[in-house]
């Protein structure tokens, strides 16, 4: 006959062991809530600082028809701005002076409006930021890039002041390929805006990754719809790759 002590044996000890670890209700009550306490208490994380998307354009012969002056002061008006701007600086479009009321080491650029000669737009900033376009290495176009904090100035000579805080990478581009493969967009789509001023963002999705090339179809078209003249801005965008 098969014996059956062990199994008995087997279960006093299960029910010893179970009766050695009884706890206070009470005591487990009170445990427990404290993990729950310390469970529930909300964690704070750091948040971080949202990447300013960058503002490529290119300012320049167009002034106040050209919708990337208001785009530009109302970034400006939100106080950091991330900008790669294509500049043309000559007189009575775009000029530098040396800063009244900025900072050392920094330019006050002067964008005037088609509205007459005393209206115009004045940022002051850092030197390093921006880059001169030197017509011997047939290169007339000039860069502002930078990442920047901005503060309205109450001087009479200024308008905004943009302080650097960090970098926007040149992008690679195609401007080469486009300059030499690409004649007919850079004759059609000046045509298109003149004409036609509302398709500006459509055609703008075409350039929006070439400032420089943006630049010479935007020029081109303000020339053509205000002299009925094409004049040389597509050379002077291209003519570094010529």
């Amino acid at each position: 006959m098969r014996s059956i002590t062990p199994l008995l044996g087997a279960t006093a000890a299960v029910l010893a062991l179970s009766a050695c670890t009884t706890t206070n209700p009470e005591t487990e009550r009170d445990a427990t809530a404290g993990i729950d306490a310390a469970d529930t208490t909300p964690t704070q994380e750091r948040t971080a600082e949202p990447e300013l998307e960058v503002f490529r354009e290119s300012i320049g012969l167009f002034r106040a028809t050209d919708p990337a002056m208001a785009e530009l002061t109302e970034l400006l008006d939100t106080g950091h701005v991330a900008l790669d701007l294509t500049l043309f600086i000559q007189d009575e479009v775009v000029e530098t002076t040396a800063p009244v009321d900025g900072a050392a080491e920094s330019v006050n650029l002067w964008f005037f409006f088609d509205e007459g000669d005393d209206k115009f737009l004045t940022l002051n900033v850092p030197e390093v930021a921006l880059a001169i376009g030197d017509i011997e290495d047939q290169d007339a176009l000039s860069t502002l890039r930078g990442a920047f904090s901005v503060e309205a100035s109450s001087g009479s000579d200024i308008d905004y002041v943009l302080t650097l805080t960090g970098d926007v990478p040149e992008t690679e581009t195609t401007d080469e390929q486009r300059c030499n493969t690409e004649e007919e967009a850079l004759t059609a789509d000046p045509e298109t805006l003149a004409d036609d001023p509302a398709a500006y963002a459509t055609i703008r999705e075409h350039w929006v990754d070439s400032p420089r090339l943006w630049w010479a179809v935007k020029a081109t078209a303000h020339s053509l719809a205000e002299y009925g003249d094409t004049s040389d801005s597509i050379a002077t965008a291209c003519s570094i790759y010529w």
